[in-house]
């Protein structure tokens, strides 16, 4: 039985689990650490699994739901919610479609459950497969204007796929509140989803309140933070001082007290605040203990938001590849 039951309903009726499995691991990633960890993920309860076209992991995260399925006759294709994202050298209309297709094909699936555009960013492309680079240490990749500057024509390939039922809702990730404006604006079908960072070192109060009122739900990636990055910066009253997430003692303090982990007190803080939550690890202990459901006295809840009210640092940023910095305020502040 899952450890957790607690899902969100989207604004179009669709059921999301609260607690998803994050697959996301780099190119490095061992070959078949993702179908063990996606098995292991689905062996203690989630339900919910993430991937993207650009993580290179498809295959492997369909094997083992099918595998997986296999072998628990109890659990159906219906039980698990499985989201991709289309990247994005594959914004044009009928690019979108076939970024499904090879989705669906690797992992083995008749439909996803939410697909989203990975980044508000349009690419220029050789093939279905080469995006094309600038040659130059940064950034790799050459932006496509003429694309960027259409997203209507890439959302109607998004919403035909969802009245076709290849896609049960669709939706974005890393996209701000004016891009979200535009966006409801004109879209005939609105988003579901917005998938950005968010952890107690980038809190994202606004988006999260924004999104609230346009009934849009946000999911967390990166909700634990990073383990190998912190903000160098000491000089700025938003600077976290150097320190890693994991190694605030404040957060840590709440984990001690309550008997938790750190992980298990940061998952559960994100589902308080409304959110769903997309924890990752390749460690069989680590991925059971981040889906026990446990619940944050109203005194944890709060000191994690007084950490997460006196910080703001973002681990992931993808101008270097793009060229674009999409959150200048935020590079200023920390001085990159």
């Amino acid at each position: 039985m899952p450890s957790t039951s607690k899902v969100f309903t989207l604004n179009n009726g669709v059921k999301i689990p609260a607690i998803g499995f994050g697959t996301f691991a780099g190119e490095d990633f061992e070959k078949g650490a993702c179908y063990r960890a996606v098995k292991q993920a689905l062996a203690v309860g989630y339900r919910h699994i993430d991937t993207g076209w650009f993580y290179k992991n498809e295959e492997e995260v369909g094997n083992a739901i099918h595998d997986f399925l296999k072998e628990d006759q109890n659990v159906k294709r219906e039980d698990i919610f499985v989201t991709t994202k289309l990247w994005s050298h594959l914004w044009d209309p009928k690019d979108v479609e076939w970024s499904l297709q090879d989705s669906l094909r690797k992992l083995k699936l008749d439909y996803a459950d939410l697909f989203l555009i990975h980044w508000p960013f349009a690419i220029q492309k050789i093939d279905n497969n080469t995006m094309e680079e600038t040659g130059l240490e940064s950034p790799i990749w050459v932006i496509d204007q003429e694309e960027m500057n259409n997203p209507q024509r890439t959302w109607r390939a998004m919403e035909k796929l969802n009245r076709a039922g290849k896609a049960r809702a669709i939706g974005v990730s890393n996209w701000l509140i004016p891009m979200l404006e535009g966006m409801l604006s004109w879209a005939e079908i609105k988003p579901t989803v917005n998938q950005v960072e968010l952890h107690p070192f980038l809190a994202q109060d606004d988006l999260l309140q924004y999104c609230r009122e346009h009934d849009i739900l946000l999911e967390a990636y990166s909700p634990l933070g990073s383990q190998n990055q912190t903000n160098t910066m000491t000089n700025d009253s938003w600077s976290t001082g150097g320190e890693r997430v994991s190694e605030n003692h404040v957060l840590n303090e709440v984990a001690e007290r309550s008997g938790n982990t750190l992980a298990q007190v940061l998952i559960a803080w994100g589902v308080r605040r409304g959110y769903v939550v997309l924890p990752k690890s390749a460690t069989p202990s680590r991925i059971e203990s981040n889906f026990k459901d446990i619940d944050l006295s109203d005194e944890d809840f709060e000191a994690v938001n007084e950490v997460a009210r006196t910080r703001r640092y973002r681990f992931i940023n993808m101008k270097k590849e793009f060229g674009i910095d999409l959150w200048p305020e935020d590079s200023a502040r920390q001085g990159t």
